[in-house]
């Protein structure tokens, strides 16, 4: 079996893990004993974790030929992304604390 195939094996195992422990956490709350907020937080941290291995594993982001700053931009993108949704968030959560008669 050549590397290739191991590591596309191995992707879509450690993909398919994520999903379903993401598909447990949102059925059966009750299970984990978790608040709706660290419910979300855990699904967000899953999310990420299942972006890494796409990127990894099926994008060959690491072992790309071209120049290293096409990463460099890449992550740039990712960060200014993560920032933009997580400050929107947090604007919509005070807004919605302040807004409270």
């Amino acid at each position: 079996m050549n590397l290739k195939l191991k590591l596309r094996i191995t992707g879509f195992v450690a993909s398919l893990i994520l999903t379903v422990a993401s598909y447990f956490i949102v059925m059966h709350p009750d299970f984990f004993h978790l608040g709706i907020r660290m419910a979300v937080l855990v699904i967000f941290i899953l999310a990420v974790l299942q972006a890494a291995v796409q990127f990894i594993f099926f994008l060959d982001l690491w072992r790309e030929e071209g120049p290293r700053w096409n990463l460099g931009v890449f992550i740039s993108t990712i960060l200014i992304i993560l920032i933009i949704i997580v400050f929107s968030i947090w604007i919509m959560d005070h807004l919605n604390y302040n807004m409270m008669p």
